[in-house]
């Protein structure tokens, strides 16, 4: 949504902008309308004339390559004939008539200048020498060929450009194929005229560019081009719509100019690809003339407005500095010598930071009276629910296993609950904490004897650190009432030590899965959902949302929960 800037902006952006705003917009329109309207008369007259010299070259060209077609008729129906007046088929009759057919093939390539050989596919004997223009290949061959795919479903097709042997090595050409069929309509040769493509590419260049051409058939299909790997097949695939659409005309693309002709008479195109860089030169030079002149006039206007404005803009630059310095801008000086609405300005914020301070000061104290308040109540909410599990299990052994060890467990209940009770600070060193679990899994201890396996490692770096008090008992107490249930063994695993700027804390069992994952938010009868509800509203509430606890499966089986706390040397309330 727009904003009105006179409302939202500072004063001196939009005093000094404003006006270099409306001079650059003034310049840009000038500046575009110069070029487009130059460049547009470019593209015009380049367009023009180079699909006038387009027509031209396709006129050319089409009078070459319609002789080449006619000749491959010809060629092809002297060929039916010499092979039916063969008398036989034996090896003689087949040499004498590949003899005959050299002998006539030989007068089209030295009456026709742009040939360059004709290749002959068919039944008679192979017979490939560099030095000779007419060269006998097998019918197998033809499946093997580059071009096979042009030829396969067609009678007569021009050939992109391919290579082939000669005298001189491996020589591009651009050839034209026709087949050969009986008086059964039976195709039984196939007739390849190749012209070199240096030859053919004269046909398609004018003298005086250096513009890359390419020329299509009437398929869409590059045939050659004037420049190596200029044009691509998908490239022009994109063109065709185009070309389609209108025989004659022209395109931009980025900095590319294209310009295309294909004559009514003539099955071939034209494409002619231009840089519409070196064609616009003279015009992109006269516009960064006239933005430079632009952006000359637009600092001259920003420097008069600075030496128009400094005295306006700086006392509101003083009281904004003030204000984002704000709470800390005792440093910040406010002038007293102005009488003017800026003085009136200055005495009014005096006034209003001054009752800010005062109430900031009284809601801290209201604030930490609070967070206090609330940290013992859910401390206090802890140790109910503890007891009443701790109860429940004592009186479980009572049951089971007789009175003999009731008094070693209780023992231990009151260790946990003297260790629980005497320090009423939120925060006490980890290994108090970890003699409170220890106390607890040694509870626990007597009454799974030698079926509980326990593992509490704790590095000296940690143990000197501060924790919230009893944070670790409902994890631990969550694997023992619900992991563990039903099972004839178990196995836990606490591991405390220092991970960067945290504590990790890890407790991982070897229960089911529902074990310290068993917790359901909205569920404040189930324990294990109550209890660790409890730990991440005191890590809340202590040290914000950055910190708190995960559970996820342990590599034991069982459930593992992984606890991220500050690292704390000292009690802030100390």
């Amino acid at each position: 949504m727009l904003r009105n800037p006179f409302k939202s902006l500072r004063i001196d952006f939009v005093f000094f902008f404003g006006f270099a705003f409306i001079v650059a917009l003034l310049v840009g329109l000038f500046v575009y309308t110069s070029y487009t309207s130059s460049s547009r008369e470019v593209a015009s007259s380049t367009s023009f004339y180079q699909q006038k010299l387009l027509n031209e070259l396709n006129k050319k060209l089409n009078t070459n390559l319609v002789s080449i077609e006619q000749s491959s008729i010809t060629a092809s129906k002297n060929f039916d004939i010499v092979i039916s007046r063969m008398p036989g088929d034996d090896s003689y009759d087949r040499v004498r008539a590949q003899a005959e057919i050299r002998s006539q093939l030989n007068n089209y390539v030295f009456g026709t200048p742009i040939l360059q050989s004709i290749h002959v596919y068919s039944n008679l004997p192979a017979s490939y020498s560099v030095q000779e223009y007419v060269q006998f290949l097998s019918m197998d061959q033809i499946p093997k060929e580059s071009w096979y795919p042009d030829i396969e479903k067609t009678d007569y097709a021009w050939l992109s450009e391919h290579s082939i042997k000669t005298n001189s090595g491996d020589t591009p050409v651009i050839s034209f194929a026709r087949k050969v069929y009986n008086n059964l309509n039976q195709y039984y040769a196939l007739i390849v005229l190749n012209i070199k493509v240096p030859v053919f590419q004269s046909l398609i260049k004018a003298d005086d560019t250096d513009a890359s051409v390419a020329l299509l058939d009437e398929t869409g299909k590059l045939i050659t081009q004037t420049s190596n790997s200029s044009f691509t097949q998908a490239y022009l695939d994109s063109m065709m719509a185009k070309i389609a659409a209108q025989p004659s005309g022209s395109d931009r693309r980025g900095d590319e100019f294209l310009v295309w002709s294909k004559s009514m008479d003539s099955k071939w195109t034209l494409l002619e690809r231009s840089s519409w860089k070196d064609m616009t030169r003279s015009s992109m030079e006269t516009t960064r003339l006239f933005l430079l002149l632009g952006l000359l006039a637009i600092l001259m206007i920003i420097l008069l407005g600075m030496f128009l404005a400094r005295q306006f803009i700086k006392p509101i630059g003083l009281l904004l500095k003030a204000m984002n310095q704000f709470p800390n801008h005792k440093g910040v000086v406010l002038p007293d010598d102005y009488k003017n609405e800026f003085g009136r300005l200055f005495q009014g914020y005096h006034k209003l930071t001054g009752r800010i301070e005062e109430l900031y000061a009284n809601l801290e104290v209201q604030y930490e009276r609070r967070r206090h308040a609330e940290l013992k109540s859910l401390q206090m909410m802890i140790n109910p629910h503890f007891l009443y599990n701790s109860l429940d299990q004592v009186n479980w052994v009572a049951i089971e296993e007789g009175q003999s060890r009731i008094s070693r467990m209780l023992s231990l209940l009151g260790q946990m609950f003297r260790l629980a009770l005497t320090n009423t600070d939120s925060l006490v060193p980890v290994s108090e904490e970890v003699a409170h679990i220890e106390c607890y899994l040694q509870f626990q201890q007597i009454r799974w004897e030698d079926d509980l396996v326990y593992q509490v490692d704790l590095t000296e770096e940690a143990r000197r650190l501060l924790m919230p008090k009893i944070i670790l008992q409902p994890f631990i107490e969550n694997a023992f009432v619900h992991g563990f249930h039903g099972k004839r063994s178990a196995r836990l695993v606490v591991t405390i030590r220092p991970a960067g700027n945290q504590l990790e804390i890890i407790i991982a069992d070897d229960g089911r899965r529902i074990g310290l994952s068993h917790m359901a938010p909205k569920d404040t009868k189930s324990g294990g959902g109550y209890g660790l509800r409890n730990v991440q509203e005191r890590i809340d509430a202590l040290f914000g949302p950055a910190y708190g606890f995960e559970l996820s499966d342990s590599n034991m089986g069982g459930t593992q929960a992984v606890i991220r706390l500050p690292i704390i040397l000292e009690s802030p309330h100390t």
